[in-house]
């Protein structure tokens, strides 16, 4: 659960724009909820400051063969390095929501991949992940409207 009056960010990456679209969909909700959000790409983020950085909502795509899309790859590069402790994100609370789509094998690898190395580093999840599928018959959408209630 979050609380009013909170900073909230929504760290997004995308290939195509719509991961962006959606973060700042989620970064509208917010606003609405009385929160304060902070929406930006990834590597537009300090990404040193995750530890203090008590509320993420990170919004994922999948490119290729489940590979980080452009506008998180120092970011996902810096996340992925061995000498970052276990518990070096104990005081960050997350959630993810991927846009993928489930014609392909690697079906929203992201945001799986995000989730697995968040909680890998000690973060803790406080909402349930969503998986878009590009394949639903309102795209994403389907599964986003829901994940937002």
């Amino acid at each position: 659960m979050v609380s009013a009056d909170t900073d909230v960010h929504v760290l997004y990456g995308t290939q195509t724009n719509n991961a962006k679209a959606v973060a700042e969909e989620i970064g509208r909700e917010a606003l609405r909820r009385s929160l304060s959000p902070q929406v930006m790409s990834l590597d537009e983020f300090q990404i040193t400051s995750l530890p203090v950085t008590p509320i993420v909502v990170f919004v994922v795509a999948t490119t290729g063969d489940g590979e980080p899309p452009q506008t998180m790859l120092n970011a996902w590069k810096f996340l992925l390095r061995k000498d970052l402790p276990a518990n070096s994100l104990s005081k960050v609370k997350f959630t993810v929501f991927g846009l993928g789509d489930s014609s392909y094998e690697l079906f929203n690898a992201m945001a799986k991949k995000m989730t697995q190395r968040m909680l890998d580093l000690g973060a803790k999840l406080f909402h349930k992940v969503g998986l878009g599928d590009h394949q639903h018959d309102f795209g994403h959408e389907g599964e986003l409207d829901p994940w937002l209630t």
